[in-house]
């Protein structure tokens, strides 16, 4: 073997490893990018809330909940106060639904819920408040 061609080798060897990592890092670019066209992928998107349950409340007091309609549920808690969940545009995923989950504001809030989180749906809240 000579030295010309060991170092074709070489060469045509780095030549090739080089184009499939090319080749591997565009696909996960690409597949990243294309993964943002899919609306599933993506955050749901929701109205901004007009109102936020603010008090301390402790997720183990909710006795039940009652679909009234697309746009009002109302909430009981464990010493029967009721509480109408009024929202933004209609949820008609509580028709249906077993349950739901609160959704805070961000991080920093914890204690600021502003929406409901049923059947992977966002709801946010235009009143919730003591029924009298």
């Amino acid at each position: 073997m000579t030295t010309s061609t060991l170092t074709t080798s070489v060469i045509s060897g780095r030549i090739v490893v080089a184009i499939a990592v090319a080749g591997l890092v565009t696909a996960g670019v690409l597949g990243f990018l294309y993964s943002f066209d899919d609306p599933a992928a993506q955050w749901p998107q929701a109205p901004p809330a007009q109102d936020a349950l603010t008090q301390s409340l402790d997720l183990n007091r909710i006795d039940a909940f009652r679909y009234v309609s697309d746009t009002q549920v109302e909430v009981t808690d464990d010493l029967g106060h009721q509480f109408a969940m009024k929202f933004t545009t209609a949820c008609p995923e509580f028709k249906t639904s077993s349950d739901f989950s609160l959704v805070t504001e961000s991080y920093r809030n914890m204690d600021r819920f502003t929406a409901v989180s049923v059947a992977g749906h966002i709801c946010t809240f235009k009143d919730f408040a003591l029924e009298h």
